[in-house]
C-alpha cells in the first residue's frame, strides 16, 4: 500500500459531543462546525503519513453538504472503513495469470477431437512467456508468443498474450485477445478479468506519456501538470537505481507507472471510492486535481518502486515485501511503535513471520497497524543481523527465507 491519499466513501458516526470538524489535519486548523455524538458522516479519504490518522469526510447540515477533517479517534466504525480498503479489487498479474491458465486449448474442449493437439513447442512457448511475465518482461512475452499465434488461434495462448498485452500497458490488445479467447473457450475467470480491465480502459483518461531512464509513465495531463509528471519519472527512475542496487533486481523492460485522477481510481475499481499507490504489476498512484510533487507523493512512489523491484525476483511474503517497500522509501519505525511491537511480543501476542505471509486484507485497522509495524521492525532486524550484502544475498537464494525468518523471530522475541 503506497502512502498517498486513501479514498473510500463510507457510513460511519461521531463518537462524543463536541468534536471539531476542522478545516485541516493539525490541531489548531480552524473550526467548520462542532458536531454531537452518533451524526452521521462519510469517509472520503484517509491522510496517511500523518502523525495521528486524519480522516477527510462529509456531513449534511441544514441541507448543505459540509466538507472538513477528523482525527480517527473521533469516529466510529473505521474497521469497516480499512477493510474495505485494503480488500478492493484490483487485478495482480498473479490473478491475471491464474485466469489464464483456466482457458483450454482448443484440442482439449469437447467436440474439438477432431482438432490436432497443441503441440510440445507451444507448450514450451506457453511456459516461457508465463515466467517472463512473472519476470516483470510482459514484452518479451508477448514477442515469443505472437510468432506461435500465427501459426494457431489457440485460447491459450490467445488468452497469455492478452496478459503479456496488458501488463504491457496495451490494455485495447489485451481485450481483442481475449474476446477472441473466450469467443473459442469460455472461462469465467477470464471473462471477469475481461469485464475489469475493460471498466478501467472506459474510465482512464491518463494517456500522455513521459519516458525514463527505467519508466514509462502515462499520465492525466488534466489532473497532473507536466511538471510534476517529469518529477515522478525522474523519482522512479532514482529510486529504481538505489533499490536495484541494494536488492539486486534488474528491469529488462521499462516500469509502467500510471497516474491518474481518484475520480478515475474510483471508477476503474470495484471498491465504492478509493486510492492509494498500489502494484499490479504496474506501479498506480492517484493525485489530486495540480498535484505537485512533496515528500509524500515522493515516498509512495518510493514505496511501489520496491514492490516492483522485488515482484521482478520472484515471489515474497507479504511481511518482507511490505518491510522493505517501507523502509527503503524511509520510513522508521516512532518510539511509541518499537515499545508497542516489545511489549506484544513479550506478552505472546505477535505471530511468527510464517504466519504472515499472506491474508493480511482480514485483519481490522488495529491489526494492520501491527502488522506493518512489525514487519518494518522485521526488515530491521534482518539489515542489523545480516547487513546490506546479507540482504542481497538473499534475494538471490531465496531458499534461506525460512531459516532467516526463524532467526529473525528469534531477535524480535516471537
Amino acid at each position: 500500500m503506497g502512502l498517498l491519499p486513501l479514498l473510500l466513501l463510507l457510513s460511519a458516526s461521531v463518537k462524543q459531543d463536541g468534536t471539531a470538524l476542522r478545516s485541516g489535519c493539525a490541531a489548531d486548523a480552524r473550526t467548520v462546525a462542532t458536531l454531537t455524538a452518533g451524526t452521521p458522516i462519510q469517509l472520503r479519504f484517509a491522510l496517511s503519513g500523518e502523525s495521528v490518522p486524519c480522516y477527510k469526510v462529509a456531513i449534511e447540515m441544514d441541507g448543505k453538504r459540509v466538507e472538513g477533517y477528523l482525527p480517527s479517534a473521533a469516529i466510529e466504525d473505521l474497521n469497516s472503513f480499512d477493510k474495505l480498503r485494503r480488500e478492493a479489487a484490483w487485478v495482480t498479474t498473479s490473478a491475471a495469470l491464474h485466469a489464464a491458465r483456466g482457458t483450454q486449448p482448443l484440442a482439449a474442449l469437447k467436440g474439438a477431437s477432431g482438432q490436432s493437439p497443441l503441440p510440445a513447442s507451444a507448450k514450451v512457448i506457453l511456459a516461457q512467456a508465463e515466467q517472463a511475465i512473472e519476470l516483470g518482461q510482459p514484452a518479451r512475452a508477448l514477442a515469443l508468443l505472437e510468432p506461435e499465434l500465427k501459426k494457431r488461434r489457440d485460447p491459450a495462448l490467445l488468452a497469455l498474450a492478452g496478459v503479456a498485452a496488458w501488463r504491457s500497458d496495451e490494455a485495447k490488445q489485451a481485450l481483442e485477445l481475449w474476446r477472441e479467447a473466450l469467443d473459442a473457450a469460455p472461462n469465467p475467470g477470464l471473462e471477469q478479468l475481461y469485464k475489469q480491465v475493460q471498466r478501467e480502459q472506459v474510465n482512464d483518461q491518463s494517456s500522455e506519456k513521459l519516458y525514463g531512464v527505467r519508466v514509462v509513465l502515462r499520465y492525466d495531463s488534466g489532473t497532473i501538470p507536466v511538471d510534476t509528471a517529469r518529477a515522478m519519472v525522474k523519482v522512479v527512475d532514482a529510486t529504481y537505481a538505489r533499490v536495484s542496487s541494494q536488492l539486486g533486481c534488474a528491469a529488462e523492460e521499462k516500469i509502467v507507472t500510471i497516474v491518474q485522477s481518484r475520480e478515475a481510481y474510483r471508477k476503474a475499481t470495484d471498491a465504492v471510492e478509493w486510492s492509494g499507490g498500489q502494484f499490479d504489476g504496474r506501479i498506480r498512484v492517484p493525485a489530486m486535481n495540480g498535484q505537485e510533487m512533496n515528500a509524500v507523493a515522493e515516498q509512495t512512489l518510493a514505496h511501489e518502486t520496491t514492490h516492483a523491484c522485488l515482484a521482478m525476483l520472484g515471489e515474497w511474503p507479504s511481511w518482507l515485501h511490505e518491510g522493505l517497500a517501507q523502509k527503503l522509501s524511509g520510513a522508521a519505525l516512532s518510539p511509541a511503535a518499537k515499545a508497542r511491537i516489545a511489549a506484544l511480543a513479550k506478552a505472546g501476542q505477535l505471530p511468527k513471520l510464517e504466519q504472515m505471509k499472506q491474508g493480511w486484507s482480514q485483519l481490522d485497522s488495529a491489526g494492520a497497524r501491527v502488522a506493518y509495524s512489525l514487519a518494518l521492525a522485521a526488515v530491521d532486524a534482518l539489515y542489523e543481523n545480516f547487513g546490506s550484502d546479507g540482504v542481497r544475498n538473499l534475494m538471490r537464494n531465496p531458499e534461506r527465507l525460512a531459516a532467516v525468518s526463524a532467526e529473525l523471530d528469534k531477535k524480535l522475541g516471537l
